[in-house]
Order: C-alpha cells, then sequence, then structure tokens
C-alpha cells in the first residue's frame, strides 16, 4: 500500500539526517522514492500509526530473528530506566519541573521537561551485552495528568510507579506471559515497584541502600512469649565484615574479574517473600544488589545489573539518532554511570 512506502522512508530519513529532522529534509533524503514535499507533508499529518501495533510488531521481530538469544539464564531479561527531554515552555501536556537523581551539578538539581520511561531486552553478544529498546513512555506527573488508573473508588491520576509497572507488564503479555527478569537501578528498588511484579512471578534485579537492612528467619518457637515475625536484623552493608568473603569471577563490562562478594537471603520489609542478597566492594563502599530470584547464583546476579548500563547506552544512541542532542545532554535520569560500581575488581 502507498502509505507503507511513505512509512520505510520515513523511518529511513529518522536514521540517516543527523539533528533535527525538517519535513523537506526528510523528502530529500529518500531518494529513491520521488514524491514531493507536500506528499510527505500529507502523510504525516493524516494517518495515524497504533504505537502498541507497532511495539507488538517488533517484539516479535526480534522473537522470531533472534529466539533463544533472548534468554539469559532460562528467563527474558528487561531493563527499565527514565530520561528527561528538556522542553523551553511549560504549558505543554507532562512539562513539569522534575528533580535529577543523576548527580550532575550542571543541572542545578532539575529539570524542566518531559520524563520518559524505557524499556529494551537484554542479551548477551559475544562477550558483550546489546540493548534493544522496544517501548517508551511518557511520565504524566502531577501537573496536567494524561495517565489515569480505575481503581474501586474511581479515577485516579497515574503515578510513576503506575507507569513503571505497567510498562513492564505489557512487555511481558507481548513476550507470552514466558519467564521474566527485569534489572533497574536504585531508584526502582521500591516496594510500589517490586510488589506488584512479584505478584506476576517476575523477578527484579536492582540495587539496595547503603542503609538498607534485612531480617533472617525466625527462630523456632520455645513455647514462651509472643512468636517472633522476623530474626536477627542486619545491617546489609556489614555483611562483608560479619561472614567471610567469597571469590567470584564474573564478566563484566565486556572483562573478566575477581570480585569479592558475600550472599544471603533474608527478608525485606513490606516483601511478602525472601530475596537474595549480594554484598560487594564498590570504589565508593559496599554495593548493596537484591534479586527477587532466589535461584541465581552470585556471579550471576553481579552480571545482570552490570548489564543494565547497556541500556543508558541504547538511550545516549537514540537520543543522538532520533533528536540530535549534544554531548553534554546524554545523560539517563537513572543516576550514576554503572560502570563505576565495580572498577575496583582486579
Amino acid at each position: 500500500m502507498p502509505s507503507y512506502e511513505f512509512f520505510k522512508a520515513f523511518i529511513w530519513a529518522l536514521m540517516v539526517i543527523p539533528g533535527r529532522k525538517r519535513v523537506t529534509d526528510i523528502a530529500n533524503a529518500c531518494f529513491f522514492l520521488k514524491k514531493h514535499v507536500s506528499s510527505f507533508e500529507r502523510f504525516l499529518s493524516e494517518y495515524r500509526w497504533s504505537i502498541n501495533k507497532l511495539t507488538a510488531a517488533l517484539v516479535s521481530l526480534l522473537l522470531s530473528v533472534l529466539g533463544e538469544r533472548l534468554r539469559v539464564h532460562g528467563a527474558f531479561l528487561l531493563a527499565e530506566d527514565t530520561t528527561f527531554a528538556r522542553k523551553a515552555g511549560k504549558k505543554m501536556p507532562g512539562v513539569q519541573r522534575w528533580k535529577d537523581y543523576s548527580g550532575n551539578p550542571d543541572r542545578g538539581g532539575y529539570i524542566i521537561g518531559h520524563n520518559w520511561s524505557i524499556l529494551g531486552l537484554l542479551s548477551p553478544f559475544f562477550g558483550r551485552w546489546l540493548c534493544f529498546p522496544i517501548m517508551a513512555r511518557l511520565v504524566p506527573g502531577q501537573k496536567n495528568p494524561s495517565h489515569f488508573v480505575s481503581t474501586p473508588e474511581g479515577l485516579r491520576p497515574a503515578n510513576f510507579w503506575d507507569v513503571a509497572v505497567s510498562n513492564i507488564l505489557s512487555a511481558w503479555e507481548l513476550l507470552g506471559q514466558r519467564a521474566l527478569r527485569v534489572v533497574v537501578d536504585s531508584y526502582f528498588a521500591n516496594v510500589s515497584f517490586i510488589k506488584p511484579l512479584m505478584e506476576k512471578g517476575i523477578a527484579v534485579i536492582s540495587r539496595l541502600r547503603r542503609d538498607a537492612v534485612g531480617w533472617d528467619d525466625p527462630q523456632e518457637y520455645s513455647g514462651r512469649g509472643r512468636p517472633r515475625k522476623r530474626g536477627k536484623k542486619w545491617k546489609l552493608a556489614e555483611l562483608l565484615n560479619a561472614f567471610k568473603p567469597d571469590t567470584l569471577t564474573v564478566h563484566i563490562y565486556g572483562k573478566t574479574r575477581q570480585v569479592t562478594a558475600v550472599t544471603r537471603e533474608v527478608w525485606l520489609r513490606n516483601i511478602l517473600k525472601k530475596v537474595k542478597v549480594v554484598v560487594t566492594e564498590g570504589v565508593k563502599g559496599p554495593i548493596i544488589l537484591v534479586s527477587t530470584d532466589l535461584s541465581l547464583t552470585a556471579a550471576q546476579i553481579i552480571e545482570i545489573y552490570a548489564a543494565r548500563f547497556s541500556l543508558e547506552i541504547a538511550i545516549r544512541d537514540l537520543k543522538l539518532r532520533l533528536r540530535g542532542l549534544s554531548s553534554h545532554d546524554h545523560n539517563s535520569g537513572g543516576g550514576n554511570s554503572a560502570a563505576l560500581l565495580f572498577a575496583s575488581g582486579n
């Protein structure tokens, strides 16, 4: 059909045109489609595409081409993060002032613009990890909300966690509800994100704060007093001193490293099932990783979390190709570069 030819030409133009994409530039770049610029203007103004169908077609194509190569330790692996798009005008829907968690002092602690949630499939290829972005959704924020959630009490504006969880569940449906794990940075280590996914059988690998605590199983009831609901309380960062660390061989950031770590299964606050924590020494102090999938080994948890950095690279490349951003604005909203986490490993 004629519209499909325009669609292919439009995608081609997005990939080859640097910087901002004007309709005239798009028409000139598509030398193989002899159409006037007015034809491209009509196509872009009159035709509406279903983003959901495009996403479904993309995931189906990835599954048909890559198949089992997308499975990591027996399950698909998704990464989720956020990224900001600065906007000059404040009247656009979704534009508001967002707190900046990247730690970049040049931004002044906040950003005015849109906040996007990005989702990608991860897969290892020849000693490195690749990310295939499949979904991007606008985080509506508190001003001019555009997403709503239906509850027994009625409609309410969607919050950040509603969007983050719905992204994962949508991708899970597209993957045929097969075994799935999600790797996210420390900002997502929140019960509002972890609990709904655990209820669906979706595992989460993330990083905890340095002041995180956990509890052992309660001791066997002695018959006296009130039964304890929790066992011994641990400051997880101190597990490196409380137990003898194991030396692990892990492959992260394209290199094989030796990492010392302590692994323990504990209970976390407001999480209804035990989790596995891996505590290892980082550049600026202990790094506490957590996995709700108890079947993963400590080395696998470390490698999976390190693989999350490939999503940040994918976000940077998307900005370069689709928006022509300058190099100083490529940081994602998820935090400091993950490449520094295990730099102390020999």
